[in-house]
């Protein structure tokens, strides 16, 4: 009986590494077209994110029922994901710029 049961754990913990090297291989966001750049969590089931799609980025905010589009940016992904001579400024940081940006053409 304990044979068995060392045997059925032994399975279990051979289909967990399987499982683990299959899902490596396999990537769910190998798209050409979409990205997401940036995430922050803003609470439970609640986020911020910034994609690219064909190029165009946009800040989308998400929780667990609806998901909206908050604004386009005008910078491209390479713009925005650009390195500055301090390394690579938090999603914080570049969230601040953005807004500063959008609120200084509103004016």
């Amino acid at each position: 009986m304990i044979m068995a049961l060392l045997g059925v754990l032994a399975l279990v913990f051979l289909l967990f590494w399987i499982m683990k090297r299959f899902n490596n291989r396999v990537a769910l966001s190998d798209s050409k077209n979409m990205k997401v750049l940036e995430r922050i969590n803003l609470g439970p089931d609640k986020m911020l994110l910034l994609v690219s799609v064909c190029g165009k980025c946009m800040v989308l905010g998400v929780t667990s029922n609806h998901t909206e589009k908050i604004c386009e940016l005008e910078q491209s992904e390479e713009e925005l994901t650009k390195l500055p001579e301090g390394g690579n400024p938090s999603f914080g940081e570049s969230f601040k710029i953005v807004l500063g940006n959008m609120m200084n053409k509103k004016k």
